[in-house]
């Protein structure tokens, strides 16, 4: 199992991190245009935001590994890998995501090829480079959504999630939770809640106990705190 991306650091090959950099920067840029699509769609009216969710993801995890002791280059090369996690989303038509109603079975399906597809544009518009930073980013596109129990998107078994993708799987769904949509009614999606909701609702079967309540830990030094923005 890879563990903690503290065996590389992009500065020390200057032409890879460059195009490294440059395609997560334009990937960004493009699900930024996608939600553009999608803002037509429903007259702007939708509240998930793909390419601020990404941001928030990947701020979220590099301070969680800042918090945990893990060092700078573990938290720059994770806030890195997690950015592009949800690119493949681009490839699916804008309509299907922003539907008042809680998505049945069959949606949730089709949405949930995004991290596949995210995986598959990684290795293709990449496909000259062999280097660590490409293949975390594809492991978090395509596994993000996988689960202790091995019942997740893919159904891969638990022992086979590196700790890398465990983290970032828990940081993701918290950030989903926190980000209202018309199904959730009066649900109360403070950061308390969802922290109580995914340790109480969903546990070990879903996610790493161990690094969850490392990251409930440090959103709640931020709550008590007051550093709280929407989705943080």
């Amino acid at each position: 199992m890879n563990q903690w991306p503290d065996y590389f650091d992009l500065n020390d090959t200057p032409e890879i991190g460059m195009r490294i950099k440059s395609f997560i920067n334009s990937q960004m840029a493009d699900l930024e245009a996608y939600n553009d699509v999608r803002s037509e769609n429903t007259n702007g009216a939708h509240t998930y935001i793909f390419h601020e969710h990404a941001q928030r993801v990947a701020i979220n995890v590099k301070r969680t590994c800042i918090h945990m002791g893990l060092g700078e280059l573990v938290a720059e090369n994770m806030y890195l890998a997690v950015l592009p996690h949800d690119i493949g989303k681009k490839l699916l038509p804008a309509g299907i995501w922003d539907q008042e109603e809680k998505p049945t079975g069959a949606i949730k399906k089709y949405r949930r090829t995004h991290t596949l597809l995210g995986g598959q544009i990684v290795e293709e518009l990449l496909h000259d480079i062999d280097h660590p930073m490409k293949d975390l980013m594809m492991d978090i596109a395509r596994y993000h959504h996988e689960q202790m129990d091995g019942q997740g998107t893919l159904e891969i078994a638990g022992d086979q999630l590196s700790l890398p993708l465990r983290l970032a799987a828990i940081v993701e769904a918290y950030d989903g939770w926190r980000i209202w949509r018309p199904h959730y009614g009066d649900r109360d999606i403070s950061p308390p809640a969802v922290l109580a909701r995914m340790r109480d609702d969903k546990g070990a079967e879903i996610f790493d106990m161990d690094l969850f309540e490392a990251f409930a830990e440090m959103k709640m030094l931020d709550y008590k705190e007051g550093r709280i923005l929407q989705g943080n």
